[in-house]
């Protein structure tokens, strides 16, 4: 691999902190690529060329300061990654004083590198397999080539599964913060759901594809999905909205992920765990376009939706399965009160709330109502 400058950069200021020396890095040409004193930086380092040729230490007395271009006093040691010299470390100081922790300051700045690449490998791993499920999401056939892809990813094709859909709220803005913040939930959902296949899907958006084997419990997945609700809505004090589909897909998972998406639409309303199996009503107001919406509240509710008395009462009523006596208690209203009301609500719009039909008309209408 190679030593680049802002990982150099990144080396400096973590060795920094632990010593007060001052730092170069240099690279496999012997070219300083980080120091702790910029007017360094780009300046050719003898020393460190000594180093990338016999990969060990080198001490920098006076006498070779004077004897070697670019150096100063101090200690040269090789950065080894695998057996294989990627660059020189330098500390600057007197080579018996500085001596006690150059290893030390090796074995940090090695691990830095190790930690980086390795978190580069998870990242770049990452972005294949997200790249990868925004093609399978969409696609209605696959080949050989499509199924040794994801073989590679580590997702075995051949399982059923079944798509879920987890939506942070406010998480739009990605400034720093945002981005932290679900940068850990994601891997709090990897850790949590090990099993199974967690990729990020746009903003505070992940996808879930849960393997639905033989081992798989409906409840306990419910469960699992309650858990995660209440772990992230309490540590990072943010809602969470999970949308589950019902088709379960083995080579193509087309079918269940547009059946997460509608089901994360209607839970996106409440802020609430929605699997698309138990939606009826919800996914039939889904498709209806907006201003047909708009159409049917004007020729149902149009004429008393301004009117908070009536609105109140006409919910309070639909929600106790039309009952005088409980609408009445619950509103703390005398009996004949809300007989008359309902008497208004019949007269301005010309549907009765007593009658089978007006009651379907009016509870579509509210559910309208709350999708706007």
């Amino acid at each position: 691999m190679l030593l680049f400058p802002k990982l150099a950069g990144k080396i400096v200021n973590e060795v920094q902190m632990v010593i007060k020396e001052d730092i170069i890095v240099v690279d496999t040409k012997g070219l300083i690529i980080a120091s702790t004193q910029q007017n360094r930086v780009g300046t050719l380092h003898k020393g460190a060329q000594l180093v990338l040729h016999t990969k060990k230490k080198l001490y920098i007395d006076e006498f070779l300061e004077k004897q070697l271009e670019g150096v100063r006093m101090g200690i040269n040691l090789p950065i080894l990654i695998d057996g294989r010299i990627i660059g020189v470390i330098g500390i600057t100081g007197n080579p018996v004083e500085v001596e006690h922790y150059a290893d030390l300051i090796r074995r940090l700045t090695e691990l830095i590198i190790q930690e980086t690449v390795h978190a580069e490998q998870v990242e770049s791993k990452t972005r294949g397999l997200e790249s990868y499920f925004y093609e399978w999401v969409n696609v209605k056939s696959v080949d050989q080539q499509f199924i040794d892809r994801g073989l590679m990813l580590g997702i075995q094709m051949q399982e059923p599964h079944l798509c879920c859909f987890i939506q942070l709220k406010n998480m739009k803005q990605k400034n720093e913060d945002g981005q932290f913040i679900e940068r850990e939930i994601f891997e709090w959902f990897q850790n949590y759901f090990q099993m199974d296949d967690v990729v990020r899907f746009g903003p505070g958006r992940f996808l879930l594809l849960k393997s639905v084997d033989r081992h798989y419990s409906d409840g306990y997945f419910r469960s699992q999905l309650g858990e995660v609700k209440k772990y992230v809505e309490m540590k990072y004090h943010t809602s969470l909205s999970i949308g589950v589909g019902k088709t379960v897909g083995t080579y193509l998972i087309a079918q269940s992920y547009k059946e997460a998406q509608k089901a994360m639409k209607v839970a996106g309303k409440s802020e609430s765990i929605v699997f698309y199996e138990e939606l009826l009503l919800d996914i039939m107001i889904e498709e209806v376009p907006i201003e047909l919406r708009k159409e049917y509240l004007e020729k149902t509710i149009g004429k008393v939706k301004n009117n908070q008395e009536l609105m109140d009462t006409l919910k309070i009523y639909l929600a106790n399965n039309q009952s005088v006596k409980g609408t009445a208690a619950e509103m703390h209203i005398h009996i004949n009160t809300l007989h008359y009301r309902l008497k208004q609500m019949k007269e301005l719009t010309e549907i009765d709330p007593k009658k089978t039909e007006g009651i379907a008309l009016f509870y579509l209408a509210l559910k309208l109502m709350d999708r706007l």
